[in-house]
C-alpha cells in the first residue's frame, strides 16, 4: 500500500496532480499495489482527487475521523466530535478573540460563520460547493459534528490552539491561520490500519507520504514513512527518507524508482528501513 497526503505532498501549490504522477499511480495499481489518499479534507473536495486517480476503495477523510468510498459517496464516521466539548472550545476561543470566524463540518454537510463565509467567498475559497448553510456556528453543533475549525486574522492556528489545549481534542492545522479541532482519537495512522487490515496488509508492505503535524503519526508506523522537503521540520524528523519537494513531483519520481526496482511486471514492497 502507498498512502499519500493531497495538500502540500501529493498536489502541487496549486493544487493539482500532475500527469506524471497520474502515471506513477496507475502504474502501481495495475501491478497490485493499493494507492489510498490520507487527507485532513472533507470528502466533498477530496473525492474529485480519488476520481482522478482511479481509486475505486475508501480513502482517509477528515484527519482520520471518517473514511470515505468514492464509488458510492458514502462516509463512514469513525469518530464524532462531542458537541458539548465543540461548544466549550468555541465559546473559550471566542471570549480569548472576540472576532473569532468558525466553521463546522458534519456527516451530511458544513457550515460557516457569515464572517467567515463573507471572507472565504472574498478569497474564492468555497470551491464547488456552497455550505450547507450559514450563521452563528454554534447553531448547528448538534447536526453531528465532525471537525470544528477557526480563525482570526492576525493570530496563528497554534495561538489558537493554546487557548483549548487542556481540552480533550485533536488540535491540528494544515494552514498556519486556520485551527481544526477534532474528536481527540482521531489519527491518520489508525484509520489507516484499519483499512490495512481489512486488506490484510502489514505495515512494513505500506509506505506514507506527507508534509504537515497530522501526517506524522502515520509516517512513524508505516514500514517507510516519506517526507516531502517542503515538509515540516517535525515530519522530516520522524522520515525514514526526505525526497523533493511537492512543487518538483517528488512523488512521482520516488514511485517510479520503486516501480523500476521492482523490475517488469513486479510487484513492489516498500522497504522496511530497518524496522
Amino acid at each position: 500500500m502507498v498512502a499519500l497526503d493531497l495538500d502540500g505532498t501529493l498536489l502541487t501549490s496549486d493544487k493539482r496532480v500532475t500527469p506524471r504522477a497520474r502515471s506513477a499511480i496507475r502504474r502501481l495499481a495495475e501491478r497490485g499495489v493499493h494507492v489510498v489518499v490520507c487527507t485532513g479534507r472533507p470528502p466533498r473536495s477530496a473525492f474529485g482527487y480519488a476520481v482522478e486517480l482511479g481509486l475505486g476503495h475508501r480513502f482517509v477523510c477528515f484527519h482520520g475521523a471518517a473514511l470515505a468510498d468514492p464509488s458510492d459517496g458514502t462516509l463512514r464516521v469513525r469518530h464524532a466530535l462531542d458537541p458539548a466539548v465543540a461548544r466549550g472550545a468555541l465559546g473559550r476561543l471566542r471570549a480569548a478573540f472576540p472576532e473569532l470566524m468558525a466553521g463546522l463540518e458534519t456527516d451530511h454537510g458544513w457550515y460557516l460563520d457569515p464572517a467567515l463565509f463573507d471572507l472565504r467567498t472574498s478569497e474564492a475559497r468555497l470551491g464547488p460547493e456552497a455550505p450547507t448553510a450559514v450563521g452563528p456556528v454554534e447553531g448547528f453543533l448538534d447536526a453531528g459534528a465532525i471537525k470544528l475549525f477557526a480563525r482570526h486574522e492576525g493570530t496563528s492556528a497554534a495561538a489558537l490552539a493554546g487557548v483549548v489545549d487542556d481540552l480533550p481534542l485533536y488540535r491540528t492545522w494544515s494552514s498556519p491561520t486556520m485551527l481544526e479541532l477534532l474528536d481527540p482519537h482521531v489519527d491518520k495512522r489508525d484509520a489507516l490500519q484499519e483499512l490495512c487490515s481489512e486488506l490484510a496488509i502489514d505495515r512494513t508492505q505500506v509506505a506514507a507520504f506527507g508534509d504537515q503535524r497530522n501526517d506524522v503519526e502515520m509516517i512513524r508506523w508505516a514500514g517507510i514513512g516519506v517526507a516531502v522537503a517542503n515538509a515540516e521540520p517535525v515530519v522530516r524528523e520522524v522520515a525514514d527518507l526526505i525526497v523533493g519537494s511537492n512543487d518538483a513531483d517528488a512523488v512521482a519520481r520516488t514511485l517510479e524508482g520503486w516501480l523500476t526496482a521492482a523490475g517488469p511486471g513486479g510487484a513492489h514492497e516498500a522497504p522496511t528501513a530497518g524496522r
